[in-house]
């Protein structure tokens, strides 16, 4: 191989690197690339999620993917009521309100 054609595939990654930095930095990923691995690398801390892949579209690819399914789904009022009456939609019990239950003990009748 010539020295021009080793020197290639490093601006090409490089380049892919940069791009993919300049997409993803926005949304919260910080996107490297292993020189011992030769891996595509991405981190997410708010989701705790790291990603790898062998090249800079699989990457994306997984980035993306990741991204779709954790998008929350539109909730609107009416989705809300057929989830209700469905037994789709699960609430935890309300908690009872201070003061409710029966104090006993020395201080029982005063306030």
């Amino acid at each position: 191989m010539s020295a021009t054609t080793m020197k290639d595939p490093g601006m090409a990654s490089a380049r892919q690197l940069s791009r993919l930095r300049d997409v993803y930095r926005r949304r919260g990923w910080t996107v490297w690339h292993g020189s011992a691995t030769g891996q595509y690398w991405a981190a997410h801390t708010e989701q705790m999620v790291l990603l790898s892949g062998d090249s800079a579209q699989e990457l994306e690819a997984k980035i993306e993917q990741l991204e779709q399914s954790s998008r929350p789904v539109a909730t609107t009022f009416s989705h809300l009521v057929r989830a209700r009456r469905t037994g789709a939609l699960h609430l935890p019990p309300r908690p009872r309100p201070r003061g409710s239950w029966h104090r006993r003990g020395p201080m029982a009748g005063t306030r």
